[in-house]
C-alpha cells in the first residue's frame, strides 16, 4: 500500500471513529479505539497522536468529556442566547404533538411551522453530541434546522406520528455528520496538497545547498525522487512559490 493510500485509509478510519464515539455519546473504550486502526499496525507513538486527536475533539476514551469540555466560550454565549430565543417559543400542550404531526404529514404548513418550532430544542441536543469536531456549534445548528425544515415535508410516506420524531432526528443527525465529513475532506486535501509542495521544495532545497544556486525542475527531475510531472504540479499547488527552484530557466 502506498504512502498515500496508507495516509487516506488512516484518515477516513478517523472519521468512522470520531462518529462511533459521537454516536456513544462522545467518547470511545480503549479496546473499541485500538480495534478501529488493529489493521494499520500503528506504533504506540502514532496511536497517542489518535488519542490527541480524540482529545482535542472533545472525544473521551472511557468516559465522555462533560459538555463545559466541549464547547468553547464563545460557543457557549451563542448558545445561551439561542436557547433564550428558542424557550420564548410556545410548545405544544399535552397530547397535541401527535396532533401536529398527523397535520404536518397530511401536508399543512401551518403544523409543519410548528413541529419545526417544537423540534428546536432537539436540533441544539443533537448539535452538542458533534460539537468540538472543527465545526462551530452554530454552523451545526444551523445545518441542522435546514434539514428540520426540509425534513417536514417529507414526511408523508411515515404510517404513523410517532414515527415523526426519528424520522427528524436522522435527517438532523444526518445533516451534521456531512458537515463534518465535507470539513474533514477539505481539510485531508489541504494536508495532502501541503505534503506534495513540501516535499519537492526540500528536495529542492537540499540539491539547491550541493549547487550552492537556485535548481531547475529539470535538475531536480533528473536527481530521480520525483518527476517533472510531480514537480510541476507543486509549482502549481504553491502559486510558484518554491523558493529554491529556478523556474525561469525551465525548459
Amino acid at each position: 500500500m502506498s504512502d498515500i493510500k496508507k495516509e487516506q485509509l488512516f484518515l477516513a478510519r478517523l472519521q468512522e471513529t470520531v462518529k462511533k464515539a459521537r454516536e456513544n455519546g462522545g467518547s470511545i473504550t480503549e479496546q473499541a479505539l485500538r480495534e478501529q486502526f488493529r489493521d494499520l499496525s500503528l506504533t504506540e507513538d502514532q496511536m497517542e497522536q489518535v488519542r490527541a486527536y480524540l482529545a482535542a475533539g472533545k472525544i473521551g476514551i472511557g468516559q465522555a468529556p462533560g459538555p463545559e469540555e466541549v464547547l468553547t466560550e464563545e460557543e457557549h454565549n451563542y448558545l445561551e442566547d439561542y436557547l433564550e430565543m428558542i424557550r420564548a417559543i410556545p410548545a405544544p400542550e399535552g397530547g397535541m404533538m401527535d396532533a401536529i404531526c398527523l397535520s404536518a404529514m397530511a401536508g399543512e404548513k401551518d403544523a409543519q411551522r410548528r413541529l419545526i418550532e417544537a423540534m428546536l430544542p432537539r436540533v441544539v441536543d443533537i448539535a452538542r453530541l458533534y460539537a468540538g469536531q472543527g465545526v462551530l456549534l452554530e454552523d451545526l445548528i444551523g445545518t441542522g434546522n435546514e434539514a428540520l425544515t426540509v425534513g417536514v415535508t417529507l414526511l408523508a410516506p411515515l404510517e404513523s406520528p410517532r414515527e415523526v420524531s426519528g424520522f427528524l432526528g436522522r435527517r438532523i443527525m444526518d445533516s451534521m455528520e456531512d458537515l463534518i465529513s465535507a470539513n474533514l475532506d477539505e481539510k485531508a486535501v489541504g494536508k495532502e496538497i501541503e505534503d506534495r509542495v513540501n516535499r519537492v521544495a526540500d528536495l529542492a532545497r537540499e540539491l539547491a545547498e550541493t549547487l550552492m544556486r537556485k535548481v531547475t525542475p529539470e535538475e531536480l527531475a533528473h536527481e530521480g525522487e520525483v518527476t517533472i510531472e510531480e514537480i510541476q504540479e507543486a509549482v502549481r499547488l504553491s502559486g510558484g512559490k518554491i523558493e529554491d527552484l529556478d523556474l525561469k530557466k525551465q525548459g
